[in-house]
């Protein structure tokens, strides 16, 4: 299966991810905290017994660097906490859109990480993005401001983890990976908020959140093992974590569907495509 197959399939995931977790922060009544430790615990849960499908625990000791493992960890865990918080304030069609400010920090780090160079029409893309979250961020649009600032950190945050999964990937089999990206982003939060997660576990409606975090535990698998096939096969990794913005399209249609968010759906849908459209531009390496 091709890696840009693989991107696309992992984008869809991150799609309906999207609108699955918008549902959860509907409905949960504890902190993002407890939200980031319980949809990573739910997803290690289901991870755990796949591991002999997902290439057993295998890795290159040798070759991996353990900055990049705690970069892993620690972006999934931080990635978590400020865009459960952010989810709490903003449709999710909104939502998504402020989170592909992702792309200009996946281009920025790779750039300056990664030996990314940057032509004119990669330029181009990402002013074109700047554009979509400019549209998307003023006039009109009604939405509390206060939830765009966590989403975009959220973002950074998680272009942090996409970059070192792309490189961590190399070196680790899948089952590897996402326990080192779900055991290891609870624990970051855990030892973080630990008396705010304890006291929402104690709470009644626990049980009912453990049961809602599933829906959203399996397309965050689709999307994470899809993404880590893709980085492995991809001859550029960090490119397809540029273009898994594109999942903002994919994720604003299903708000419309499925969330009933269709106001100014037009205008949401441009800024969208232009994010699309910024991705094919970046992708040319």
């Amino acid at each position: 299966m091709s890696w840009l197959l693989l991107t696309c399939i992992s984008v869809i995931c991150r799609a309906v991810y999207g609108v699955m977790s918008k549902v959860l922060s509907r409905r949960a009544e504890s902190s993002a905290y407890t939200q980031a430790v319980l949809l990573s615990t739910v997803c290690a849960l289901i991870a755990v017994p796949a591991i002999p499908l997902f290439g057993g625990i295998t890795a290159d000791l040798s070759k991996i660097s353990w900055l990049v493992v705690l970069l892993v960890a620690g972006g999934q865990g931080l990635g978590n906490i400020f865009y459960f918080t952010a989810m709490k304030k903003l449709t999710n069609g909104t939502a998504q859109i402020a989170f592909s400010s992702i792309l200009i920090f996946n281009t920025l780090l790779s750039l300056l990480f990664l030996n990314l160079h940057l032509s004119v029409i990669n330029i181009a893309g990402i002013l074109l993005l700047l554009i979509a979250i400019v549209s998307v961020a003023s006039g009109k649009i009604v939405f509390d401001r206060r939830g765009v600032l966590p989403m975009v950190v959220g973002s950074f945050f998680y272009a942090v983890f996409q970059l070192s999964s792309s490189q961590l990937s190399q070196h680790v089999s899948a089952a590897v990976y996402l326990l080192i990206a779900y055991i290891g982003g609870a624990a970051v939060v855990f030892m973080l908020k630990a008396g705010t997660v304890v006291r929402d576990i104690r709470r009644p409606g626990f049980r009912a959140a453990v049961k809602n975090s599933f829906f959203a535990a399996v397309p965050s698998l689709g999307n994470f093992l899809f993404a880590y096939y893709a980085y492995r096969s991809a001859p550029t990794p960090a490119i397809v974590a540029i273009l898994l913005t594109s999942q903002v399209v994919f994720t604003i249609l299903l708000s419309y569907l499925f969330l009933r968010e269709r106001e100014h759906l037009g205008r949401k849908f441009a800024a969208a495509v232009l994010v699309v459209a910024a991705a094919a531009l970046i992708k040319q390496t």
